[in-house]
């Protein structure tokens, strides 16, 4: 009587996620990413899924003496040396001008973008950014102690662009803390050195001013309302009533980034500026629209009227859109699903 068969198992497949310089898998670790937060969640995800099919994805240094059979890129690069190379452009043209050049954008299989302007369905897929929605219990408005916080590294656009909105997250903190510091907080890396200016002198000038910062460190911050970084977004956010949320710039239509999910997630009232669509993709009741507002004052003035009875509309209305299927093309479940489908579909057509 013969011994029970012994599985044939297919052998592995190799693919290389291309992240700036990370290495050792570095996009897989938890915890990982700016600003607190689990900010390569996705790409972990990503992995996962990928395994499903019987695709290994690591960085390029633990790939070195493997047949790597495709390349998945974090923007657009430089170097674009594989024959079955993918892109997913996570950052807009105006921070990231590459990701809006033809020319270096041909150069790769398919792209995967929220840009309206570059989608076509073939080359250039639209899929917009990742996000994890899961719906949790959340603090109501009497359980908040923050009234109004602000979660952002302190940067500008290498690039200067007229759409940059940098400068405006810098006045709506300086307003704060001279018109009301006791109701404002602000969270993120590198606020306790003047603000970033664009262009290359204004990188000099920021390294200059981390040197001064390094050789006075008692000294008080730039920026007095500030509270530090964090290791997870959530944990201010689900503590604060409404969140100055403003895009690194006013983008491509269809620019969307997870600032504003990051809010709605912690049942936190985002005041918005950045989206360029005709008609926003979140409904209206779930936000604050920032340019309604002439003047700092006037959107002082709007969130102090909101009181515990229109927040908790607000709440309900971030509730019932994250249980919407019109919510399910910003998870990262649709973004994950999107991009194995459709990078191994081409892959066995090449």
């Amino acid at each position: 009587m013969s011994g029970p068969e012994t599985a044939i198992l297919a052998p592995m497949r190799y693919a290389t996620l291309v992240v700036n310089r990370l290495r050792a898998n570095e996009p897989f670790r938890p915890g990982a990413g700016p600003n607190g937060g689990d900010f390569f969640l996705p790409w972990r995800q990503l992995r996962e899924r990928f395994a499903v099919e019987g695709v290994e994805l690591n960085t390029r240094d633990v790939n070195a003496d493997r047949d790597v059979e495709f390349e998945l890129h974090l923007n657009a690069q430089r170097s674009v040396d594989h024959p079955l190379s993918y892109a997913y452009l996570y950052e807009d043209p105006i921070v990231r001008p590459i990701n809006g050049n033809l020319v270096e954008l041909a150069r790769y299989r398919k792209l995967f973008t929220s840009n309206e302007e570059l989608i076509d369905g073939e080359h250039v897929v639209e899929l917009p950014y990742p996000n994890d929605l899961t719906i949790r219990a959340v603090p109501d408005f009497k359980e908040r102690d923050l009234f109004c916080v602000l979660i952002a590294s302190n940067k500008a656009l290498l690039h200067p662009h007229p759409r940059n909105l940098h400068h405006s997250r810098v006045e709506a903190i300086r307003f704060f803390e001279e018109h009301a510091p006791d109701r404002f907080a602000l969270f993120g890396h590198g606020w306790d050195i003047p603000a970033v200016e664009p262009g290359h002198l204004g990188r000099i000038a920021k390294r200059l001013n981390e040197w001064k910062r390094k050789l006075s460190p008692d000294a008080p911050p730039a920026f007095p309302s500030w509270r530090g970084t964090l290791a997870r977004k959530h944990e201010v956010l689900d503590r604060a009533r409404f969140s100055i949320c403003y895009e690194n710039s006013r983008g491509s239509p269809g620019y969307l980034s997870e600032k504003i999910f990051d809010c709605l997630t912690s049942g936190c009232v985002p005041v918005y500026i950045g989206t360029t669509h005709s008609k926003p993709p979140i409904p209206e009741d779930c936000f604050i629209d920032g340019d309604q507002f002439r003047t700092p004052h006037e959107m002082l003035a709007f969130i102090e009227r909101v009181d515990a009875g229109h927040f908790a509309m607000y709440q309900q209305g971030i509730r019932e859109f994250l249980a919407s299927p019109e919510a399910q093309r910003f998870t990262n479940a649709h973004w994950c699903e999107t991009l194995v489908t459709r990078i191994l579909a081409d892959v066995q057509q090449a």
